[in-house]
């Protein structure tokens, strides 16, 4: 186990499972989007199941604020947190998109075009 990391997986993977379930959530729904997940290249996978999560997470923030008139709403709390989340995960990786873009050249020099004889 690295630094209890396996083992937090493995309580999150029990959490996720179990509110899932609760949610009528079924494994034919599962294998679909781990279809969707798997035809990507392993680099990309884990950006679009983020992107995924964080659109539904948005959507439905949407919606439940559109609804909700309650001081004090525990949804609301939680779902404050969780776009505090994801927008700070939003904002890491286009910051590190800008930064490798200004850091990479335009043209690698390996294929410059060299001026003829």
């Amino acid at each position: 186990m690295r630094d209890g990391r396996d083992g937090d997986v493995q309580n999150s993977l029990k959490q996720v499972s179990e509110a899932a379930e609760s949610y009528g959530v079924t494994e034919e729904d599962v294998q679909q989007w781990r279809v969707g997940i798997a035809d990507r290249p392993a680099w990309a996978q884990r950006a679009h199941v983020s992107a995924m999560m964080a659109q539904r997470l948005v959507m439905t923030a949407i919606e439940h604020r559109r609804e909700c008139d309650r001081e004090g709403c525990r949804t609301c709390a939680g779902m404050r947190e969780l776009l505090t989340i994801a927008l700070a995960g939003v904002r890491t990786v286009v910051d590190d998109n800008l930064t490798e873009a200004y850091r990479r050249p335009s043209v690698w020099p390996w294929r410059r075009s060299r001026p003829g004889p």
